[in-house]
């Protein structure tokens, strides 16, 4: 089945909070599950066409993420907000009941 985008619907959020918590770990340096992840839809027009994550870690440093559904990609930012990688959203969707 060929999709144009992922939805809230169809994506395992728990999966994608986990994946984008390890590399924004990885990115800043820290250690995985000790700092607070927040998420927050992005919304185009009244239709959600992402999520926004920021992980806080120590001294107020926060490393961020967006998960475009639509072009199915995840975008890592740095501690300086300076894009540092983009990545294919792969193996996130939900097992079908």
């Amino acid at each position: 089945m060929l999709m144009i985008g992922y939805s809230l619907e169809t994506i395992d959020l728990p999966l994608l909070r986990r994946q984008v918590e390890d590399k924004l770990c990885e990115l800043g340096h820290l250690e995985p599950h000790q700092f607070p992840l927040t998420q927050r839809e992005v919304v185009r027009r009244g239709a959600t066409c992402g999520l926004y994550f920021c992980l806080h870690g120590p001294r107020s440093v926060k490393l961020t993420a967006i998960a475009d559904l639509k072009t199915q990609s995840l975008v890592y930012y740095g501690v300086d907000g300076v894009r540092c990688e983009t990545v294919p959203m792969e193996n996130l969707t939900r097992a079908a009941a």
